[in-house]
């Protein structure tokens, strides 16, 4: 059946004028990224619905929809036809707009389509503001709000889990290489059959196919009755649409790049290589009225790195890249081109939807850790993979892992998920372990068993170190502000990205890692009196908030374990502006 036509005949009897002449029956829109659609305004389901559609939206779609990417236009388009098929259901199917009831857009308000249910109501707003007196009475009253349902987010995607991403990534990777085997070889074979100097009728055939060109019925005969595949030659010189998916698949699992932005990559992406890395230039268009230019650094060297995989990507479709140039070909500046097995040309532009990734994954063949077959996997779930790798190797911290977003973004779409539940609970568990160990005796070493450390070694948590390592511990090497680290490389209370402590100074007060002796007493009674300065000038709520345990661990459970009389040395080192203790410059009496 063909598509119904749009018709103004049949107005409702309260619409004097005739149809406007700026009346939109079909709208075209493109996006920052290259995205394309056609929406033609009648098809709704509904005669009279479409007919004003395209008299009143039509007008203010070029302002309303500018700078929105291609699928949240989609989204108006889709919000349009429940309310069309509803419609017709209830017999107005001539009355347009005017016929809307407030009932008739509760009917459409379904719980769990928040995001397309909105696009209708906005459309009506807008629609309203251009025409007051057009909608109905207690329809204006009905979308002064959006949705008579809580409005409660969906759960966020889940990452795959470690064995399946390992297994897609693998598998991704076995492609790659055997894309790059069959094109360098391809290319070869293809050379040597041009080099031909008598070449038969089908050798000319399969040269002709081999560049693209597609198979008269009579040739396609002489490749069936040769049992040779029109694919052994049509895949030699160029990427085929399940090696691009392949190639997305593998730079998707080793980058935080969105996957739309993966699927519109230009020829140009990669920028300032440097040391074994590479930016790679992106345009997102979520997030913003118009598309945003971003980059991200990733590692460039061989095919198992971003960097590498993209050279190769450039390099494997060249042809078809070079081909689209000389014919005008608007998108040969896209990465992914190739050969395209149905329509004309056959090197151009691919289609990389949902449903071709569903196609080409299934493709490969795998199997879950449980046995069963893969057959569906969203592509946005890669970056979700990513990114819980991500958080897992940053250890929690937000301000490190989140990028491209903000960290209320990176909690509630990348934290927040089942994948990470048991992950947080045995973080809890080790935290309120190392919670114990803080609030146990710290180990000090007063004056006679520093001696005894030096002579027979000394246990630290679950390192022992002998009389060597002691030695090198309090001779200064390993001091802190504060106290003597016996383990900077190793922190319990959080590392930077080289693998060095990361917590400030007073942190030694509190760490499992850290040795007193008397040599550090002065810079502890130092950092006391700057205490009680700070106590003077502060109220007694928020000194006890920040200093209270750093004053307490000093108080209660170091100074008590040495004589007075060190003590009191210590006292006369740090009033002592010769031998004052190096002490951060925020904390030095002047």
């Amino acid at each position: 059946m063909g598509r119904p036509r749009l018709s103004f005949r049949d107005l409702p009897p309260q619409q004097d004028e005739e149809p406007r002449a700026d009346a939109i029956v079909a709208y075209h829109h493109r996006d920052g990224v290259g995205r394309e659609m056609t929406w033609l305004l009648h098809e709704v389901g509904n005669e009279g619905l479409g007919r004003d559609l395209a008299l009143y939206l039509g007008p203010m779609m070029n302002e309303l929809f500018a700078g929105l990417a291609v699928p949240s236009v989609e989204q108006y388009r889709q919000s349009w036809i429940p309310l069309g098929k509803h419609l017709s259901s209830s017999g107005r199917l001539n009355g347009g707009l005017r016929v809307i009831t407030a009932a008739d857009i509760d009917a459409c308000d379904v719980r769990g389509q928040y995001s397309r249910f909105r696009c209708l109501v906005h459309g009506l707003r807008a629609i309203d503001e251009r025409n007051p007196d057009l909608l109905r009475p207690d329809l204006k009253a009905r979308i002064n709000f959006t949705s008579r349902h809580n409005g409660t987010a969906l759960r966020p995607r889940e990452p795959l889990t470690p064995f399946v991403a390992r297994v897609l990534k693998d598998a991704a990777d076995r492609s790659v290489v055997a894309t790059r085997e069959r094109i360098l070889s391809g290319r070869e074979q293809i050379e040597a059959l041009r080099n031909k100097p008598e070449r038969s009728r089908f050798e000319n055939v399969f040269l002709r196919v081999a560049d693209g060109t597609r198979p008269a019925r009579s040739e396609f005969d002489m490749f069936k009755y040769r049992k040779v595949a029109i694919a052994a030659a049509s895949d030699l010189l160029v990427l085929t649409l399940p090696d691009a998916i392949c190639f997305i698949i593998a730079i998707a699992l080793r980058v935080e790049m969105p996957i739309e932005c993966l699927r519109t990559l230009r020829r140009d992406c990669l920028k300032n290589p440097a040391r074994g890395y590479v930016s790679i230039e992106y345009t997102k268009g979520r997030g913003g009225p118009r598309a945003k230019i971003k980059r991200e650094r990733v590692r460039d060297g061989g095919i198992n790195t971003p960097g590498g995989l993209v050279r190769l990507a450039l390099e494997l479709s060249r042809p078809a890249a070079e081909r689209m140039a000389d014919r005008g070909d608007p998108n040969a500046d896209y990465l992914w081109v190739g050969f395209v097995a149905a329509g004309l040309p056959s090197w151009r532009r691919f289609s990389l939807s949902t449903h071709n990734f569903y196609a080409a994954i299934r493709s490969l063949g795998l199997v879950d850790e449980a046995g069963k077959p893969i057959t569906k996997i969203v592509p946005a779930r890669l970056r979700k993979t990513v990114k819980r790798d991500n958080y897992l190797r940053h250890t929690g911290h937000l301000r490190r892992f989140a990028s491209d977003h903000s960290k209320p973004v990176a909690a509630r779409h990348y934290a927040a998920v089942d994948g990470l539940r048991e992950e947080h609970a045995r973080s809890v568990a080790v935290a309120e372990g190392q919670l114990f160990d803080m609030a146990m005796m710290p180990l000090v070493l007063p004056p006679k068993e520093e001696v005894s450390a030096l002579a027979s070694g000394l246990s630290i948590g679950n390192q022992k170190l002998d009389a060597g390592a002691v030695a090198s511990l309090v001779s200064g090497d390993a001091d802190t502000f504060l106290g003597m680290c016996s383990g900077f490389w190793s922190s319990p209370l959080g590392r930077n990205d080289n693998g060095s402590c990361a917590t400030a100074f007073t942190g030694c007060l509190h760490c499992s890692n850290a040795v007193f002796t008397a040599r550090k007493l002065p810079a502890l009674l130092t950092y006391l009196t700057w205490l009680a300065e700070r106590r003077a000038v502060m109220t007694e709520a928020e000194w006890h908030e920040r200093y209270s345990a750093d004053h307490n661990r000093i108080m209660v459970q170091i100074l008590p374990v040495f004589d007075a009389g060190d003590i009191e040395q210590a006292r006369s080192t740090a009033e002592n502006a010769a031998v004052a203790p190096a002490l951060p410059p925020h904390l030095q009496r002047g």
